[in-house]
């Protein structure tokens, strides 16, 4: 009977003017349906297959199937607004979902428009003007700091014309939950899960025959990330130094050889990156969410934040200078919460904070190693940087460089 009515509503919907005349549509939605049917929805990788042939699809490289079930739904609701306006049952795709599912129309909740106020938008537009004259006014303020920063022996190889530059900043993964039963949808950040590697093990554990996970269409970046793209551009700026920028997700490993690299963020957000840190002197442990540290004694220690992020806090981070693969240059600037990754930034960004670098380098060297690694711990309040202390630096040749 469920099936009768199914393939009804399917040849009313595709046989619509509303619809259009798209065969591929109508082939879409009828294969999802039968997928439905079968109680076999499937996967982005067979709907390529199945509906447009292409055996070799890689979902992480196209989002081919998404775009076409996105504006599926959206002809899906054009026709519901019109020729099907007074249909009982309704066909609908839940987002992050290939199931097709017959509800009634009845158990469709009418979205509230959001209707913002005149004094909160106005309100807000005098607010960012307020924030806007607060950052011009503090580059004019830092104008000349610039040209020290230039001149600086930490800096030379980054401002170099020889190679192009491409700032990496790490985002935070998503991933989208669907329960078939309650037909419950939400998107999800798990502090646990940072790369697609890591949701596919979470997956493989918490599926369920009634939920469902896949990774969601876009990630998180956090609000300082902001803030890290605005002080480097003032700086390669005044240098007259081009650089892209791109967040990890969709950061290509084959593009590792062209140029020098910039890494930001949180370490557990480095994706491909993170595999530099992990036989260093100071290896970040994805498990423990820590840096792995053993000090002067030769006593091993796992450095981990502790209090609240949103108030007064203890993070640690790490600042990398490492050889490529084609005489490029990457540089790694995390922390394990966002405070040490604005922090390890900022002691490239900060004419103090870099004066006081190249002192503690030239103290213990002689003179700027070509490679290093600094770890350091900083004290902080509502996830802002307050008092640095730089607790051990590495010198690291080539030949070296991956061993403790």
């Amino acid at each position: 009977m469920e099936k009768d009515v199914y393939i009804e509503i399917v040849e009313q919907i595709t046989s619509s003017k509303s619809f259009g005349r798209s065969r591929t549509y109508a082939n879409l939605l009828a294969y999802l349906v039968d997928c439905t049917l079968n109680k076999n929805v499937p996967k982005e990788t067979t709907i390529a297959s199945d509906i447009f042939g292409k055996t070799d699809f890689d979902p992480a490289q196209s989002t081919l199937v998404r775009v076409y079930v996105y504006n599926l739904r959206k002809k899906l609701e054009n026709y519901y607004r019109n020729e099907g306006k007074e249909d009982k049952k309704l066909l609908k795709i839940p987002k992050g979902s290939y199931e097709v599912l017959l509800i009634d129309r009845k158990s469709e909740s009418p979205k509230k428009e959001k209707v913002f106020p005149f004094k909160t938008v106005m309100a807000s537009i005098l607010l960012l003007l307020i924030i806007s004259l607060f950052f011009n006014i503090r580059a004019f303020k830092n104008s000349d700091d610039t040209s020290k920063i230039a001149t600086s022996k930490l800096w030379k190889d980054l401002l170099s014309q020889d190679q192009s530059l491409t700032v990496v900043i790490g985002d935070l993964f998503l991933y989208e939950e669907l329960d078939s039963l309650s037909e419950a949808y939400k998107t999800t950040r798990n502090s646990r899960v940072n790369s697609l590697e890591e949701f596919e093990e979470f997956k493989l554990l918490n599926e369920t025959s009634e939920v469902s996970f896949q990774p969601a269409d876009y990630t998180f970046l956090i609000y300082n990330s902001a803030l890290w793209i605005k002080d480097l551009s003032h700086i390669f700026a005044k240098s007259n130094k081009d650089f892209a920028v791109r967040n990890m997700a969709r950061f290509n490993p084959k593009a590792l050889q062209d140029g020098d690299f910039i890494v930001l963020g949180m370490i557990k957000t480095f994706g491909l990156f993170r595999d530099y840190t992990e036989t260093t002197a100071f290896p970040y442990d994805p498990k423990r969410d820590g840096i792995v540290y053993t000090d002067s004694s030769h006593t091993q220690k796992l450095l981990k934040p502790f209090g609240d992020p949103n108030a007064y806090h203890t993070d640690y981070g790490i600042i990398m200078k490492i050889p490529g693969s084609n005489s490029n240059n990457i540089y790694l600037f995390g922390g394990i919460w966002d405070t040490g990754a604005s922090q390890s930034l900022k002691y490239f960004t900060d004419e103090n904070l870099l004066a006081k670098l190249e002192a503690d380098m030239l103290t213990k060297f002689g003179s700027i190693p070509e490679y290093y690694e600094v770890l350091f711990e900083v004290k902080g309040i509502d996830r802002m940087e307050l008092t640095p202390t730089i607790l051990d630096i590495n010198q690291k040749t080539p030949s070296s460089l991956f061993k403790n």
